[in-house]
């Protein structure tokens, strides 16, 4: 059996030490850390809104600690959308504001964002295209355009508002939106906004000297982000997104903005708000997001009713699995996000 098929196997064992004691779960996760070859794992509960506990565990040998920093990938998103509706709620931009209104000689997209180290190749998204586009449907995945259009230039492939599309361009859009208005770069507009507000101190959107020395080894496939991009850069410890987390969900006005008329998912009992996927029932239940970069999964979800929350970082491709049985054991019960495409 692989990695991968070692991990699903073992999700029952994991979820009833869950169910018993600490000390139990510390050992399940570090066995199957271990059988899985998951070099590092880091994992953070909330109880009520606030920290509760912390595991980490490794595979490989050497316990990477808490303070361990794991490239978060797509964990980015629901970051940006927090600087944007903090800057919304200061009345700094409008959630319904057409881009062409910032763009008005349009929007110069990089094709090769992925390509380090090489010479941009850039096209422009036209101003009629940008009017159709505002940040709310930004946020919720709502403007038609694909996931990345890394191989040409970036077109809408729906209409906007019509259909739910998962897309790191238009998060991308956004950094370059809140760029434009502020004049100051996602790094420093985030570390005003957030970062250094609630003390995430091991937390970056780029490669940074401090966060070079606390990164874990991932995988040789891993990217090396030099500069900031909204979709995916971020590098971040399980405690620091967890104080992320818990601030969210200590703030009744996000939250309302967040999951207020989301966009309906194609998938039972899913859909999305403004930067995070929602597991309803007759409403809102559970906020969610997972991340996958080269050399590293990612999940993080909280219950809005009880407050209760877990960010898992591991570093392997192989680690969604196990982040998925931890969050099972945590928060048991049936959870569709789970099941999406996308996050197998």
């Amino acid at each position: 059996m692989d990695r991968r098929g070692f991990l699903l196997a073992s999700c029952a064992t994991l979820a009833l030490a869950g169910r018993g004691h600490a000390d139990d779960l510390d050992d399940q996760v570090a066995r199957l850390a271990s059988e899985g070859h998951v070099c590092a794992v880091s994992a953070t509960m909330l109880r009520n809104g606030h920290e509760a506990r912390a595991l980490s565990a490794s595979g490989c040998g050497t316990d990477p600690g808490s303070d361990a920093v794991f490239q978060a990938a797509s964990l980015s998103k629901p970051v940006v959308a927090y600087v944007v509706l903090r800057l919304a709620r200061r009345g700094e931009l409008s959630l319904d504001r057409p881009l062409s209104e910032i763009f008005p000689d349009g929007y110069q997209h990089r094709q090769n964002l992925f390509a380090l180290k090489a010479a941009p190749i850039v096209d422009t998204v036209a101003v009629d295209v940008l009017r159709t586009v505002t940040p709310r449907l930004l946020l919720s995945h709502g403007a038609g355009f694909p996931n990345w259009a890394s191989d040409g230039p970036l077109t809408q492939t729906s209409a906007p508002g019509t259909r739910w599309q998962y897309s790191g361009e238009g998060y991308v859009l956004l950094q370059r939106m809140l760029e434009t208005l502020t004049g100051r770069p996602l790094q420093q507009l985030a570390e005003q906004e957030l970062f250094a507000p609630i003390g995430l101190t091991n937390t970056a959107f780029k490669l940074t000297p401090a966060i070079q020395t606390q990164l874990v080894a991932g995988s040789p496939r891993q990217l090396r982000f030099p500069y900031e991009i909204a979709a995916s850069s971020l590098y971040t410890t399980a405690n620091d997104y967890a104080r992320f987390m818990a601030t969210v969900l200590n703030d009744e006005q996000l939250l309302s903005s967040i999951t207020r008329d989301p966009r309906k998912l194609p998938a039972p009992r899913l859909s999305w708000g403004l930067g995070w996927g929602l597991e309803e029932k007759d409403h809102p239940v559970a906020i969610w997001h997972w991340g996958s970069n080269p050399g590293f999964r990612a999940l993080a979800m909280a219950n809005l009713q009880s407050r209760d929350a877990i960010v898992v970082l591991t570093s392997s491709d192989a680690g969604m699995p196990l982040a998925k049985t931890l969050l099972g054991s945590v928060m048991p019960g049936g959870h569709p996000a789970l099941a999406l495409d996308l996050v197998r």
